[in-house]
């Protein structure tokens, strides 16, 4: 197993690496939209998707791959039925074609106290 760290994203507080690399896969951990260096999370809904997806491509490319490697996505939103659709618009403009699996919940509690956080989400990418 490989650790895999990019300054071009945020960094967990503690023992969690930003991902992980074996045998040709990639885990990402919990990843949010926040500004890598001012760790600040956008105030508006579509800006921090797309923060989310920058530091999502920098992790991945950190471990040689890219969004058109991701499998499998797991997404947390605080409010589901007010941000999928943003959410869903930005996930269609980085992934175009590329369709990973997905799932998606709903939950008041997650990320760090203070940061209200929209979005959350977990990753596995395959470099073969």
């Amino acid at each position: 197993m490989r650790i895999i760290h990019t300054d071009d994203a945020p960094a967990h507080v503690g023992p969690v690496p930003q991902a992980v690399e074996a045998g040709g896969w990639i885990h990402v951990s919990a990843l949010f939209g926040a500004d890598p260096k001012e760790r600040a999370i956008p105030e508006d809904a579509r800006a921090e998707a797309e923060q989310l997806f920058d530091n999502l491509a920098a992790i991945l490319a950190a471990g040689g791959a890219a969004l058109t490697d991701v499998v499998r996505v797991g997404i947390v939103m605080r409010d589901l039925q007010r941000d999928r659709p943003v959410f869903n618009e930005v996930w269609a403009e980085r992934f175009g074609n590329h369709r990973p699996a997905r799932s998606a919940i709903e939950s008041a509690a997650f990320g760090r106290p203070g940061e209200n956080a929209r979005f959350m989400v977990e990753a596995a990418a395959y470099r073969g």
